[in-house]
């Protein structure tokens, strides 16, 4: 009895073995934890078009919003998060927060952080990031997303690219939508002085 095609299966299974191991270990749409990519959300208007400010200081703060998202599918969702995915040199982002359309007299797209201007003062307005958020099938969010940001320098592009993070049951997505800030450096307009 010859031992060769014992270790010719052995050397099969060995060599086969880093192609399981690595299947094995591909994320699938139903695994715990994985994330699928979403088409639930449309950013209306706002994902169409540029939003823009050309009279940022370098040093002070600013409110920048992202596209209120609207559920296009026929199910509820929750949204969870939201984020910018391009944040050009000379701005950094501070944080996330979500407000209710409701208290801030409409979607804020981009505005000065200390209040001076025209939008109230954002710190005291219900922070609703963190929390999960109901949109209804075929409707848009009452609560839309904004970062504060820091102008920290000349800067060299635009605020782009708007991820939104949302369940739906107990899938997880997320989804890209265009959007697109731009922001410059130039003087300051006469009710910020």
């Amino acid at each position: 009895m010859s031992s060769t095609p014992t270790r010719r299966r052995w050397a099969a299974l060995v060599a086969l073995a880093p192609v399981v191991l690595a299947a094995a270990c591909l994320p699938s749409g139903g695994a715990a934890g994985s994330v699928r990519q979403g088409d639930a959300l449309d950013g209306g208007m706002q994902s169409a078009g540029d939003v823009g400010y050309e009279h940022a200081q370098v040093g002070e703060e600013y409110w920048a919003g992202l596209p209120l998202p609207w559920n296009v599918s026929g199910h509820d969702i929750q949204l969870t998060k939201a984020e910018f995915t391009h944040v050009p040199a000379g701005i950094k982002v501070i944080e996330y927060r979500a407000f209710d359309g409701a208290d801030t007299d409409g979607n804020v797209l981009f505005a000065r952080a200390d209040g001076k201007g025209s939008v109230a003062d954002l710190f005291k307005v219900r922070d609703h990031a963190g929390r999960p958020v109901t949109v209804k099938a075929k409707t848009g969010s009452h609560v839309y997303y904004v970062a504060r940001v820091k102008v920290t320098g000349p800067i060299h592009g635009n605020l782009s690219g708007c991820r939104f993070w949302y369940t739906e049951g107990s899938t997880a997505y997320q989804q890209q939508l265009d959007c697109s800030t731009i922001v410059r450096l130039g003087p300051p307009l006469e009710d910020e002085k």
